[in-house]
């Protein structure tokens, strides 16, 4: 290889480190004014304070809730069994949804006027279990026909109506 050729490789060699030097130089400054044009852009930040507002606000209304409510005001769990009385009949309404939807969670035990119903619940999920159980019993006060007692799902209820005499 002559002088002449080593001369135009080593050209050659610096004409590629001076054009790729050039082009990061480029993608360095592009991105350098993308930052600074967004660091500068009012409409940017009015958005980001914006959201700030929206976050702080929804934090301020969640700690004047838990200011408003009683401490001593006792909180109300919805009724999983409800007794109705009707014209001639008693019914019993129970909530499935608490027990997976399914009737078979349910044990109905009728003696001496006093009707007791209990339910439980066992769900295994891969974060645990889940155990749900209970138990009311109404004394009813009118003679009651309990050979004539019924029970019936429909949809999430199970509902056990039970026939008196008057």
């Amino acid at each position: 290889m002559s002088n002449e050729e080593k001369k135009v490789g080593w050209l050659r060699v610096l004409g590629i480190i001076v054009i790729t030097f050039l082009v990061a130089f480029l993608a360095f400054f592009a991105a350098l004014e993308f930052s600074l044009h967004r660091m500068m852009d009012p409409v940017y930040h009015a958005k980001k304070i914006e959201k700030m507002m929206r976050q702080e606000q929804k934090r301020i209304e969640k700690f004047e809730d838990k200011m408003m409510e009683n401490p001593f005001e006792p909180k109300m769990q919805p009724m999983l069994v409800n007794l109705v009385k009707e014209n001639d009949e008693y019914k019993v309404i129970v909530d499935l949804k608490p027990l997976g939807g399914n009737d078979k969670n349910i044990k109905v035990n009728l003696e001496n006027n006093v009707i007791s119903i209990y339910g439980d619940m066992e769900k295994k999920e891969h974060r645990g279990e889940e155990i749900m159980s209970f138990a009311q019993s109404y004394y009813l006060d009118e003679k009651i026909n309990s050979d004539k007692m019924t029970k019936e799902k429909k949809g999430d209820k199970y509902i056990i109506t039970i026939p008196f005499e008057e």
